[in-house]
């Protein structure tokens, strides 16, 4: 028996709750991904996995067998990249998963040079803002944003997002600048609505020990961002964003931060992947890619 692969097996049952979909991904048939857990239990002498007609569940030894296989399958992929390493290309198919701000205003106009440096990869990029399951949708590596749920992924910090104020320079010149949070009640701000609560999202303003909840009383407020950018742009009011969504037009001037010393941290952007797949070479080579890319972003 192979046992670097049965653990492999293990895992992906683990991960996936089910034999036949683990049976689906590995390309197994159903059988032989039995015959691996059942090879396992047998050499460890221990039951690893509780299954019936309707459930699957760990067992508390399958649970630290689990753990440590995850160390070890992972391990096991650092060394072989370490010892051939320099025979390794990225190849086949990458499967990305990220959200539609970032993946269209940085991922996207960065894939071009990405697969140029590697013409042996296909890239399959999946855009959405639903918050996915990376096991379920078969991704090789995710973009998220905020906080995040799963333990068992491998996360890396690319980019830390910032709460932004700001308005288009001919409504300041009509209106003036609020040199506080307070003074917006005096102005047009134009309100972004929670896509799931459908209420508008509250401004929230930070500077040293003090915080400001600001609720605008938005005559227009729009669920989409980058349609509540456009209007902003066109001088009708302040808006609060992030500036992942913000620094394209910060940057080309059409629109201008303002209460800049009471800007407040805004979810981090990580990239994510399994751990079982840590460090194979595609995967590494999009997340070194992705974090070069954001250290360069305001």
């Amino acid at each position: 028996m192979d046992k670097l692969e049965s653990l492999h097996v293990f895992c992906r049952v683990v991960e996936l709750n089910s034999f036949s979909r683990a049976a689906d991904q590995l390309q197994l048939s159903n059988a032989s991904i039995t015959n691996h857990i059942a090879g396992l239990e047998s050499h460890f002498g221990v039951r690893l996995l509780n299954r019936t007609t309707r459930k699957l569940s760990l067992t508390d030894d399958g649970r630290s067998c689990y753990e440590r296989a995850l160390r070890l399958l992972g391990e096991m992929t650092e060394l072989e990249d370490a010892l051939q390493g320099a025979r390794l290309k990225p190849k086949g198919i990458l499967r990305i998963d990220i959200p539609t701000a970032i993946g269209r205003i940085y991922i996207a106009p960065a894939l071009p040079r990405f697969a140029a440096l590697y013409p042996e990869l296909s890239l399959r990029v999946h855009v959405t803002d639903r918050d996915l399951d990376i096991v379920d949708e078969r991704a090789d590596v995710v973009i998220r944003m905020g906080e995040l749920k799963d333990s068992n992924m491998v996360a890396r910090l690319i980019y830390q997002s910032r709460s932004i104020c700001c308005a288009a320079p001919a409504y300041l010149a009509r209106h003036g600048t609020p040199a506080t949070p307070q003074e917006l009640a005096q102005h047009t701000c134009l309100g972004f609505i929670q896509p799931n609560s459908r209420e508008i999202v509250p401004w929230e303003f930070t500077r040293s020990d003090e915080t400001f909840r600001f609720a605008p009383q938005a005559h227009i407020a729009i669920n989409h961002a980058e349609s509540l950018i456009h209007a902003a742009t066109t001088g009708a009011g302040i808006i609060q964003l992030l500036s992942s969504s913000l620094n394209p037009p910060i940057e080309i001037g059409s629109l201008v931060p303002i209460l800049e010393q009471w800007e407040s941290a805004g979810p981090p952007v990580y990239v994510v992947y399994p751990q079982n797949r840590h460090l194979s070479p595609k995967v590494r080579a999009f997340v070194d890619f992705v974090s070069e890319l954001f250290a360069g972003v305001p």
